[in-house]
């Protein structure tokens, strides 16, 4: 993650705009000195909301876990017996 200063940032802000979003790499932005805000992309910024989201939702994290187990054992079907069925 790179770290620039709220400067450097104002003069290159459509640079790093630009760069961010097409290599989806997080820049701080620092204020004398001190880490005050993260630019980050549109797609990380919604895979952060989507995150969010699921993590609010007790019920389907405790399937994840129940699934994640599950694979952890090996309990689990092969897709293409399913698509027999």
């Amino acid at each position: 993650m790179t770290t620039i200063n709220l400067s450097e940032a104002k003069d290159n802000l459509s640079k790093l705009v630009k760069d961010t979003a097409e290599t989806n790499r997080s820049i701080v932005i620092s204020v004398n000195g001190r880490n005050q805000a993260v630019l980050i992309s549109m797609e990380e910024y919604g895979s952060l909301m989507e995150t969010i989201e699921i993590l609010k939702d007790q019920s389907l994290v405790k399937k994840i876990m129940s699934s994640t187990e599950d694979i952890r054992k090996g309990d689990v079907v092969d897709f293409d017996d399913i698509r027999r069925d």
